[in-house]
C-alpha cells in the first residue's frame, strides 16, 4: 500500500513538473517599460530549446513606428535586418537547451504610449516555437509575444497656444515745433526766447518819441504864427 502511494506521488510530481515546463518556457524582454519615443537597448533572452534540443535561430519582429538603430554582435550568430518588414534575424549560431542566451538589438521606439509587442520566432532543432500570443496567456498553445509598456515622457512640456490680446495705447499730444508755430512778431519771440522779456523800454521810448514830436510841432506852429 505504501509502495503504491509513493508510486502514485512520484507520479503526480513529475506530472506537474511536465506541465510546469510549457509555463516557464518564454522568451524575456528586458527592459519591461521604457519611454514611449526613446532609444533603448532591448534584450531578448532564453535559456531553453524544444524538446531538449538547441536553438538555432532567433526572428524578432519590431512593433509599427519602431526602427532598428544597432545590432550588437552576439558570438556564433550573424545577424540580419530586414526593414521593410522590421525584422531582426540572427542565424548560424547554436544555443544548447538550458543555456541562457541573449539577443540585443538597440531600436527607436514607437511614440505613441501603450504595450508594443515584438512576435519573435525561435527555431530549433526540433521545430519553431512561435512567441507572437497577443495575451499573456501561460499554455503551451498561447505563447505570448515579447512586450514593452511604453510610458509617456514625463520630462514633456506643454506648448502654450495663447495669443496675445491686441492692445491699443493713446498717442501722446505731439510737441514738436515746425516753421508754422513761429511767432508772428519780434518781440513774442524773444518773449518765447528767454521768458523774461518785457514791453516796458518800448512803450517808454515810444512816449518819449511822441513827446518830442509834439514840442516840434509846438514850436514850428509858434514861429509860423509870430
Amino acid at each position: 500500500m505504501l509502495r503504491r502511494l509513493a508510486a502514485l506521488t512520484l507520479v503526480f510530481a513529475v506530472a506537474l513538473l511536465v506541465m510546469a515546463a510549457p509555463a516557464g518556457a518564454h522568451v524575456d524582454l528586458d527592459p519591461g517599460e521604457a519611454v514611449a519615443g526613446s532609444t533603448e537597448t532591448l534584450t531578448f533572452s532564453f535559456q531553453h530549446g524544444k524538446d531538449g534540443t538547441a536553438t538555432t535561430a532567433l526572428i524578432v519582429r519590431l512593433p509599427e513606428g519602431a526602427t532598428v538603430v544597432d545590432v550588437p554582435e552576439v558570438v556564433g550568430f550573424t545577424s540580419a535586418v530586414d526593414e521593410a518588414q522590421r525584422t531582426v534575424t540572427w542565424s548560424g549560431g547554436s544555443v544548447p537547451d538550458g543555456t541562457e542566451a541573449e539577443f540585443p538589438i538597440v531600436a527607436e521606439l514607437p511614440s505613441t504610449p501603450g504595450v508594443a509587442l515584438f512576435p519573435t520566432i525561435q527555431e530549433t532543432e526540433a521545430g519553431e516555437l512561435a512567441w507572437i500570443s497577443e495575451t499573456e496567456g501561460e499554455s503551451e498553445t498561447e505563447n505570448p509575444a515579447p512586450r514593452l509598456n511604453l510610458m509617456a515622457d514625463p520630462n514633456a512640456t506643454a506648448t502654450s497656444t495663447t495669443t496675445a490680446e491686441p492692445t491699443t495705447t493713446a498717442e501722446a499730444p505731439s510737441t514738436s515745433t515746425t516753421g508754422r508755430d513761429l511767432p508772428g512778431t519780434t518781440l513774442e519771440a524773444q518773449e518765447r526766447d528767454d521768458g523774461n522779456t518785457s514791453a516796458a523800454p518800448w512803450i517808454i521810448g515810444s512816449g518819449l518819441a511822441a513827446l518830442a514830436a509834439i514840442g516840434i510841432g509846438g514850436t514850428y506852429l509858434k514861429r509860423r504864427t509870430g
